[in-house]
């Protein structure tokens, strides 16, 4: 029989966590939706020019790499708490920040540079309404991670309590999965 803290059967049953999650599966749905209208219309669509066709890829592959790198960040600032370590935390966090906030600059530097609007008929209205609900995720994200931090810094958090972190992780790691995603839809296929 396996003995639990307190603090392990606080973060096991804690709602926020059960809440994450059904929130994180109904943006899932709500992605899925708009990924599978862009499939749809990706193979009903005869002759118009889809991202990868139109679009070099280096912006959307330097996003990428910045998104992949800011999981490893948030994965070293939940590690760093679970070992009490609040300056290594505050660091981790501020790093995929920093990171959310290039790939952020990235993405308008994308949109501006690929001479679409969001009114460019179909193709348009898919590519901008899934990237731009994406960086709206990301950009939240970046807020609950900045939220975090100052907590950090006004030490509500240690080795025993850390779940908004954890929580706030968990987040970033969808927010980068769905990218991935998206990234290989709209740009590789």
């Amino acid at each position: 029989m396996q003995l639990t803290s307190p603090a392990q059967r606080t973060r096991q049953s804690n709602p926020a966590r059960l809440a994450l999650v059904a929130f994180l599966g109904a943006e899932s749905v709500f992605f899925g939706t708009l990924f599978m209208v862009y499939l749809y219309l990706r193979t009903a669509q005869t002759g118009m020019v889809w991202a990868n066709q139109a679009h070099d890829l280096l912006l959307p592959s330097a996003n990428t790499l910045l998104l992949l790198l800011s999981t490893l960040s948030a994965w070293q600032a939940v590690r760093a708490i679970q070992r009490g370590e609040v300056r290594r935390l505050e660091l981790w966090l501020l790093v995929t920040i920093a990171l959310g906030v290039a790939f952020i600059g990235g993405q308008i530097a994308e949109f501006s540079r690929s001479g679409m609007r969001p009114d460019d008929g179909e193709f348009g209205n898919v590519f901008f309404t899934l990237l731009g609900f994406h960086g709206l995720h990301v950009l939240a994200g970046v807020i609950i991670l900045s939220i975090n931090l100052v907590r950090a810094r006004l030490g509500d958090f240690n080795a025993q309590s850390y779940s908004a972190v954890e929580l706030g992780a968990w987040f970033w790691y969808y927010v980068a999965g769905v990218w991935v995603v998206l990234f290989a839809a709209l740009y590789l296929l």
